[in-house]
């Protein structure tokens, strides 16, 4: 048996892989590249099926008794809670990317949302604000809506360009801490780039079946319950429509979660992308849809304890300050939690792999090597 090396992965390492006759190039037998590649489709740890660790991650029954962790988390299949504290190390571990970056990048946006929905922002607060509002005051709120249609688009449009790049960087940084490795920005943002245009795409075409799914649950059960003629009917229809909506939306999201960190970390293409992560995800899709609630629900509340006190003071001085108030919650929110939340997806594309294709081995190896 002979070593060969394989070909060198994102995070710059040489992994090593046993075969009896190389392969006349750098690709593996399957024709794949080593690295964030596909790996052999076995479980680690000689456990008997990948998803036997339990629906949130319990540990691993057949525990090694001396497991590497050069990083931020151990190499083995980890539990919810060693995701979660992997998410809040990763930060720490390059807080100059993690949170410099993301709290200047998400400062960046909320001020240029602001500026251009400015109007739209104030007098939304001045119309909730009134006790009795008149008919005048309607006509002025459609009014500003139907003006700031065009900046509020903008608005969308610059947020979402600069917060898909972000969350390849973020995504690239974590992968990085798992190895115990630090890069500076201009490195991570090289690593990031050739693969930009491919995770605009990929994030538009999500929102865009995301959106689809949605109408195909909602429109055929309102449709009927209109057709019905019964107001209870139609009622009871409609709430059903909202559920599969719901249940619609939850599971495009939790089929692509893992396509983002396949795109930048294995640079693949978009429906390449799409189909991995379909892959990795539907054998551990309850586990994988109960961390992404669970950690949706954290954020949330994270967010409103940050901005609530903060648009409360604002609210005391006027519209004008609440205005104000609200862009600042904002900024603080967002800086708090969109690294933590890029870091709950990174983690669990790496613990998905490490279950169902022995990524451990691969990352320790890597790791070693400098």
């Amino acid at each position: 048996m002979r070593a060969r090396m394989g070909p060198r992965d994102e995070m710059g390492a040489r992994g090593t892989v046993s075969t009896p006759t190389p392969p006349p190039s750098d690709q593996g037998p399957d024709g794949r590249h080593a690295g964030w590649g596909d790996a052999p489709q076995v479980p680690s740890y000689g456990a008997p099926e990948p998803q036997a660790y339990g629906q949130f991650g319990a540990p691993d029954p057949h525990p090694m008794l001396s497991v590497a962790q050069p990083g931020i988390i151990p190499l083995r299949p980890l539990t919810m809670g060693e995701i979660y504290d992997g998410a809040f190390k990763a930060i720490r571990a390059n807080p100059a990317v993690m949170f410099g970056l993301a709290a200047a990048v998400v400062a960046l946006v909320t001020i240029v949302q602001g500026a251009l929905t400015w109007g739209l922002t104030e007098d939304l607060n001045r119309f909730a604000s009134q006790v009795d509002p008149t008919t005048q005051d309607l006509d002025e709120l459609y009014g500003t809506l139907t003006a700031s249609l065009l900046p509020s688009l903008a608005a969308a449009v610059v947020s979402f360009i600069v917060t898909t790049a972000l969350n390849g960087v973020l995504i690239h940084s974590i992968s990085q801490s798992v190895l115990g490795r630090t890069l500076p920005l201009g490195e991570l943002w090289t690593l990031v780039r050739p693969q930009l245009l491919k995770l605009i795409a990929l994030t538009l075409l999500i929102s865009v079946l995301a959106a689809v799914a949605m109408i195909v649950a909602f429109v055929p059960a309102i449709a009927v319950g209109l057709g019905t003629g019964d107001i209870g009917a139609t009622l009871g229809l409609t709430v059903l429509g909202i559920v599969l909506m719901i249940l619609a939306l939850l599971f495009v999201i939790v089929a692509t979660v893992l396509a983002t960190p396949v795109l930048v970390l294995e640079r693949s293409g978009v429906l390449t992308a799409l189909k991995r992560s379909w892959q990795l995800t539907r054998h551990s899709f309850w586990r994988i849809a109960g961390i992404y609630l669970l950690t949706s629900i954290l954020v949330a509340i994270v967010a409103g304890i940050v901005s609530a006190p903060v648009g409360f003071l604002g609210g005391i001085v006027g519209p004008t300050g609440l205005t104000i108030a609200q862009l600042v919650g904002a900024i603080i929110a967002s800086s708090l939690t969109t690294p933590f939340f890029a870091g709950v997806i990174a983690l669990l594309y790496i613990d998905i792999r490490i279950r169902r294709e022995g990524l451990d081995a691969e990352l320790a190896a890597a790791a070693a090597q400098g």
